[in-house]
């Protein structure tokens, strides 16, 4: 049912045309088998006035059909683009944190699996409902025909779908538990691509993966599956022997009851019609019940409301157009934030933090693994909601409504970034002599070229991939720029270029002439390029007190 609501409010009034056009053909088929019915008992006679009829409604039954059924499946693949693109933007306006709860394998499992089984359910409508007025309206006119053995085929096909029902319930609750299997099976995919370097150095690791992760997670899919279509296949078997047996019971009991033998004779042959619809609603069952059930999934993740627009935050009334040149620029006061416990580990906790980050400033953050720099950073980006403490960009506190207009001061290369092929300048212009210029600086602009906003290539080693994401970050022209160790993966001569050169020209653009830089670093040799340097240990944030002092002297960490 909820697939069909989806339907209604998705239709604009093609839908009800659609089924107008479906019960016309389907009630013109009745008026067929009717006519042919009273050839057989012979109050028709075979001439040109009936015929003439005859030949009308099979040309109504093939034209309404067929407009019926092409118009639901159109609105049908409709539908299921609207649904991949709408849950793509949900999942885009959607929180790190509460994607990091669902993972990755479950939201590939999402836009492929579930969205495929939602589309196919939806493709199966039309028939559905074709089908549907064939079976009521052959009923009805059953009921017509003759009452007394309605009522007796009616009964008997009535308790055997009550039979029935228990194992379509087994069915759904046996594709419910396959669901859950298939995220597993989406992250033992996941591994064999991503991992595919470690599992090849490694013939036991890879056996090992196979067996465990890979073929007993597949094999228990198999069998849920398995079980699951045993009940289908029941249901099938089990509606071919109910037809037949009321069509040998209505014999009997027409004879029991005194009713004409032409009477139960045109009786047989409706329900030998109905046989089949009968049967393509039952065979039709599996296909809405994955269709429910991944559309319950989808909604299960707690993804996003979905929003067509792309508001731009900082179009909000309450915020500065651009942010201050001079002093203090981004504050962090008694900021915590605890990462939650996740599948027996324990949580992280961060802070708590005071910080003043001033404009122009660059900031050197250094520590060891898993002190709390990333987590910093993401919180600095508005990536994550502090636990407890007040964030305040140029002066104004960072709220709920504010976040995205914070995200949209700030450009970042995490530590390992995703690249794109198209390059976005501010507003979405790209300055191409920019990008053409810092292409160039990077010493990548041999092997990729830039065609509009398009880079020819970005299947390059680690170190030019990041090299590629500083070009994205650098085109966007943003206030603040955010570097989780892009250095580490670069070689000594271009690591000197970078911390020597390409950093203070990184700080001195940006559209207002400035940037303010926060790095994470490990190359002490260069700290005397930042203004300031702190270390964050085990969640706390200090100044550093290095071997090699910074000059001009370190400011305060805390203000």
């Amino acid at each position: 049912m909820s697939l069909l609501i989806v339907l209604l409010r998705r239709s604009r009034g093609r839908l009800p045309l659609a089924l107008l056009l479906g019960a016309a053909g389907s009630l013109a088929g009745l008026a067929v088998i009717a006519l042919v019915n009273r050839l057989i008992a012979g109050t028709a006679d075979p001439d040109a006035a009936t015929f003439g009829p005859l030949a009308l409604l099979l040309a109504a039954v093939f034209g309404c059909g067929f407009a019926s059924q092409a118009l639901l499946t159109a609105l049908g693949h409709a539908v299921v683009c609207e649904l991949r693109t709408a849950t793509v933007k949900r999942l885009l306006d959607t929180d790190v944190e509460r994607l990091e709860a669902v993972g990755t394998p479950a939201l590939y499992a999402t836009l492929t699996k579930d969205i495929a089984a939602v589309g196919q359910a939806f493709n199966r409508l039309p028939f559905v409902f074709c089908n549907g007025v064939l079976v009521l309206g052959g009923f009805a006119y059953l009921a017509w025909l003759s009452a007394p053995l309605f009522l007796v085929s009616a009964a008997a096909i009535g308790l055997a779908v009550g039979a029935a029902y228990g194992w379509v319930s087994a069915m759904r609750r046996l594709m419910i538990a396959v669901r859950a299997i298939d995220d597993r099976l989406f992250a033992g995919y996941r591994g064999a691509v991503e991992g595919r370097n470690e599992l090849a150095l490694n013939t036991a690791r890879k056996r090992v993966f196979h067996q465990h992760d890979l073929t007993a997670v597949a094999e228990l899919a198999r069998d849920t599956e398995t079980r699951a279509d045993r009940y289908w296949v029941l249901s099938l078997s089990w509606t071919a022997l109910v037809i037949l047996g009321v069509i040998v019971g209505i014999f009997a009991v027409g004879d029991a009851l005194d009713q004409p033998r032409s009477l139960t004779a045109g009786f047989v042959l409706v329900l030998m019609f109905l046989r089949m619809p009968l049967s393509d609603l039952v065979g039709t069952l599996p296909i809405l019940l994955a269709g429910g059930v991944a559309l319950t999934k989808v909604e299960a993740l707690g993804l996003a409301p979905h929003r067509a627009s792309f508001d731009t935050p900082t179009a909000m009334a309450d915020v500065p157009a651009t942010l201050p040149t001079v002093g203090p620029l981004l504050e962090l006061s008694g900021v915590v934030y605890d990462h939650p416990a996740q599948d027996g580990e324990p949580g992280f906790h961060l802070g708590p933090v005071d910080l003043t980050l001033r404009a122009g400033e660059i900031l050197f953050i250094v520590g060891g693994n898993g002190g709390g720099k990333s987590t910093l950073l993401t919180l600095l980006s508005g990536l994550r909601r502090p636990s407890a403490g007040t964030i305040r960009l140029a002066g104004l506190e960072v709220t709920e409504e504010r976040r995205g207009w914070l995200r949209e001061q700030i450009s970042a290369v995490f530590s390992t970034p995703y690249l794109f092929d198209r390059l976005v300048g501010p507003d979405g212009r790209l300055d191409d002599a920019l990008a053409q210029a810092f292409l160039h600086r990077l010493r990548l602009d041999r092997k990729v070229t830039l065609t509009g906003d398009r880079l020819s290539d970005i299947r390059l080693s680690q170190g030019q991939r990041k090299r590629l994401a500083l070009l994205a970050a650098a085109v966007e022209e943003r206030p603040i720029l955010l570097l989780d160790e892009w250095a580490a993966d670069q070689d000594p001569l271009f690591r000197a270029f970078f911390y020597d050169e390409l950093l203070p020209e990184l700080a001195r653009g940006g559209r207002s002439g400035g940037r303010t830089i926060v790095a994470v670093s490990h190359d002490d040799r260069y700290f005397h390029r930042a203004d300031r340097v702190l270390r964050c240990d085990a969640g706390v944030l200090t100044p550093w007190a290095g071997p090699a002092a910074v000059s001009p002297p370190v400011l305060e960490a805390a203000q």
